[in-house]
C-alpha cells in the first residue's frame, strides 16, 4: 500500500463478545503502588489502564506504532503475531484485503482485514473475526483510523 513508513498514531474501537468476563481478569494496580513509581513509568501505566478501560467500554483507544518499510510490503503495520497466517485476497496501492487465521494455545480465530489508504499519511481499516480466546467463544469487530506523524519513530 502507498503509505509512508515512520511513526503512526491509531485510533481503534473494538467490539467483542465476552468482554465482561475478560475485563474482570485485568489486574488492578493500587493507587499507593502507582504513587511509588517514577513519573514517566507511572504515566505509561496510567495511559495503558485508561486505554484498557476504553477498550472494555467500546470507546476508542489511541496508540502509536513504528511502521517500517517491510511492514508495509507485507502489510503488518501493527506487528501481528507470527503464529497468525495472513492470506492476501486483494491488494493495490490504496487497498488491502486479507484473510487471517490464528492458531495459538490461547487464541484460535479466523477473520478478514480490509485496509484503505486515504492518502500516504492516512488510513482506515477494519477487522472482523470469530474464534476462541482462553477457551471462551469470541466475535470481534475492530474499526480504526491511522495517521502518519513523522518519518522518525519514537523510542518507547
Amino acid at each position: 500500500m502507498n503509505l509512508k513508513p515512520g511513526e503512526w498514531e491509531y485510533s481503534v474501537t473494538v467490539q467483542m463478545s465476552g468482554m465482561k468476563q475478560m475485563t474482570r481478569q485485568m489486574p488492578q494496580i493500587p493507587a499507593e503502588q502507582l504513587a511509588k513509581l517514577p513519573p514517566e513509568q507511572r504515566a505509561k501505566i496510567e495511559a495503558a489502564m485508561k486505554n484498557a478501560g476504553n477498550f472494555a467500554a467500546g470507546k476508542p483507544t489511541i496508540s502509536q506504532n513504528c511502521v517500517k518499510k517491510e511492514d508495509l510490503v507485507n502489510f503488518n503495520p501493527s506487528g501481528m503475531r507470527k503464529s497468525c497466517k495472513t492470506t492476501v485476497t486483494s491488494t493495490s496501492a490504496s487497498r488491502f484485503e486479507a484473510k487471517v487465521e490464528c492458531n495459538d494455545a490461547d487464541n484460535k480465530s479466523s477473520g478478514t482485514i480490509v485496509a484503505e489508504a486515504l492518502s500516504s499519511e492516512s488510513l482506515k481499516f477494519s477487522v472482523v473475526s470469530s474464534g476462541t480466546t482462553n477457551g471462551q467463544a469470541t466475535d470481534m469487530t475492530i474499526h480504526g483510523t491511522g495517521k502518519w506523524l513523522s518519518a522518525t519513530c519514537n523510542d518507547k
